[in-house]
């Protein structure tokens, strides 16, 4: 004891030390700032192994038991910290089986007395209780709430981002993933409990009580170790992967009624339709020698608790951006709070490509416009979070930006890619490289830089480390055979003036509606298609595949007056003026000089009828403002 005491004198700062590592990436360098706690103590050891073995009741959040972590020292070691908030109440420690009486628990951090050296294995187990509900909304560590369809309490647990600290003692740094965990939840025999992993068995420990002891055997980040209790009843089955013969189990716990279970059995079975599907396009389910499940608890949405979401309902998309996540935020975890794109904007795309694939293109394409037209919403924000901002639980888990534009990131690199089995090769090859470890957006670029053989530095660079979207002005006009379409693009924010990027236009012409692609490398433009046909229209990025404002309209050549076509024409010509006062006039003049029309010029485009002309050539003559313009056309009637 008079060790700890004697650091804390030479480091009181400790006491109030920031609890998020913040990473750097190579283009971005971040400013370094004070994290004791972090540089000093949580980086001391690795942790192997979490056992929590608590009693719980969905009357309260009051929780009573322990929990063993084993550790293994990278350094020599004198103190092992780890993170337990104040209101939770330290009775005993023991370090290797040794009664530790002196340690430390002060400004939610734990500090144990030890004597290790590097490569060391320290097993220590903390016994604890107290009311763990801290009151923070949704992200609190652990709630208990009612659910109004089916008047059932659950008490359930939510840890990210940094809420593990509320429920059991937690070395809280995301790149640590413990080997190996164990979950053990008391509870009154009318209750069940969910968790990580398989479970083990079910052991009766009174005549009013039973343990639901859960093993899982895979990489954890700390936030997605997770328990439930309620009257739930477990409906299971087992799902396919991607190899005939291959499967895992679906194991769910849900609210214990007939009722319950009739509303949503149709939507949990096609989770598994969701994991065969994942598993086919990406990599096989990553847990699949343990489990996938839910939980069902009354919360604003999901938590993708590793191999058992907890979850509000069975609604399509948020069932298919929770099972995402067993990829994208659980087998391979963003490597810092600001990346959190690598979970959030990966599991909300894959909600596209569940609707893409099981649902139908109509419905993907709704999604996404939906997402799109949230993410403009966000003139100046970034999917990347700044590191002023990476302690701010709300713009960390921004709807707009880390979710929907961050969906429409991974949209617009397959369509920049614009090869669907290089997308998915880039997905899978992401998955192998940083299975149960993590991985920041530069570490994902590496690997688009990988399988394309090209350097998407820039496409980040604007997209992900930029802000806001390219806004586009689009004018154009057809002239003689050629359609001209003058681009100007400019940056919803001053930080990211430009975007480089492929659009595409649909050209909407009297026979048909065709798309063109181009690729602007600057803020001004001009694109050409050849063109005989008359043009209606244009629509701009008519997929929905560019997060991006525009206006499009028609405009006439600099220098001229006016514009008409089609040249040559099946049936009208239509002319377009810079302006009409009234006194415009157009006369049509066959080829041996007779007078065959002669119309005012009323209405702005104006289109006159020339139906009952023969094949041929003819002179038009067209009036504006006091000046007088020929040019030859051609009646061609098409066979």
């Amino acid at each position: 004891m008079k060790k700890l005491f004697l650091i804390l004198l030479l480091f009181p700062h400790v006491l109030n030390a920031q609890h998020i590592p913040v990473c750097s990436h190579a283009n971005y360098p971040l400013k370094s700032y004070e994290n004791p706690l972090f540089d000093r103590w949580l980086s001391a050891y690795d942790v192997s192994f979490y056992h929590i073995s608590l009693e719980v009741s969905n009357e309260n959040t009051e929780i009573d038991g322990f929990a063993t972590i084993v550790v293994r020292a990278l350094e020599s070691m004198d103190t092992l910290v780890l993170q337990l908030i104040d209101e939770l109440s330290v009775t005993d420690i023991e370090v290797d089986s040794t009664l530790h009486p002196d340690f430390l628990h002060a400004n939610d951090v734990l500090y144990i007395p030890v004597s290790a050296n590097q490569g060391d294995i320290i097993s220590v187990k903390i016994d604890y209780n107290g009311d763990a509900g801290q009151d923070r909304g949704f992200f609190a560590g652990i709630s208990r709430a009612k659910d109004n369809t089916t008047d059932m309490w659950v008490t359930y647990t939510l840890s990210e981002p940094l809420n593990a600290q509320d429920w059991f003692p937690v070395k809280q740094v995301l790149a640590d993933k413990a080997d190996s965990l164990w979950v053990d939840i008391t509870c009154d025999k009318n209750l069940m409990s969910g968790s990580n992993g398989l479970l083990e068995e079910v052991v009766e420990i009174s005549s009013s009580e039973h343990m639901f002891k859960w093993r899982s055997n895979y990489p954890i980040a700390y936030y997605l170790i997770s328990f439930a209790v309620g009257d739930y009843q477990d409906y299971s089955f087992m799902a396919p992967l991607s190899q005939p013969g291959d499967s895992v189990l679906v194991q769910n716990y849900i609210y214990n009624s007939d009722t319950y279970l009739d509303l949503w059995k149709n939507a949990i079975d096609e989770t598994g339709d969701l994991i065969n599907l994942f598993s086919n396009l990406v990599l096989d389910y990553p847990f699949a020698k343990e489990k996938y499940g839910h939980t069902t608890a009354p919360m604003g949405g999901g938590m993708e608790h590793q191999t058992m979401t907890t979850l509000v309902h069975f609604g399509f998309t948020l069932v298919a951006h929770e099972l995402a996540h067993q990829w994208f935020g659980d087998n391979v975890t963003c490597g810092s709070w600001q990346d959190i794109w690598i979970n959030e904007g990966f599991a909300s795309y894959m909600e596209y490509i569940a609707l893409q694939n099981l649902r139908s293109q109509e419905a993907a394409d709704q999604w996404m416009y939906q997402a799109m037209g949230l993410a403009l919403n966000e003139p100046d924000g970034s999917v990347y979070v700044p590191e002023e901002e990476a302690e701010n639980v709300y713009r960390v888990f921004n709807y707009e930006l880390s979710y929907k534009k961050g969906a429409s990131i991974l949209h617009m690199l397959r369509n920049e890619l614009n090869d669907d089995d290089m997308f998915f090769s880039v997905l899978r090859s992401f998955q192998e490289r940083y299975k149960d470890d993590v991985a920041t957006a530069v570490e994902f670029r590496s690997v688009v830089d990988s399988i394309s053989g090209e350097d998407y530095s820039w496409f980040f660079d604007q997209w992900y480390y930029g802000s806001g979207f390219p806004q586009f002005n689009l004018a154009w006009y057809r002239e003689n055979d050629t359609l001209y379409i003058h681009s100007l693009q400019e940056g919803s924010s001053s930080k990211t003036p430009f975007f480089k990027t492929h659009f595409e236009i649909s050209v909407e012409t009297g026979e048909s509606s065709l798309v063109y692609r181009f690729f602007q490398q600057k803020n001004e433009e001009v694109f050409t298609i050849p063109m005989n046909s008359r043009v209606n229209n244009l629509q701009f990025d008519p997929g929905s595949k560019l997060l991006a404002k525009s206006s499009v309209q028609i405009t006439i050549p600099k220098g001229k007056l006016y514009i008409a076509g089609p040249n040559p024409f099946t049936s009208s010509v239509l002319i377009r003026l810079n302006q009409v006062t009234g006194q415009e006039w157009v006369e049509i003049i066959s080829i041996d000089g007779k007078r065959l029309l002669r119309e005012s010029i009323e209405t702005n485009p104006y289109e006159f009828n020339l139906s009952e002309l023969t094949d041929g050539s003819y002179l038009m003559i067209v009036n504006i403002q006091g000046q007088v313009f020929q040019e030859k056309i051609i009646k061609a009637t098409l066979n």
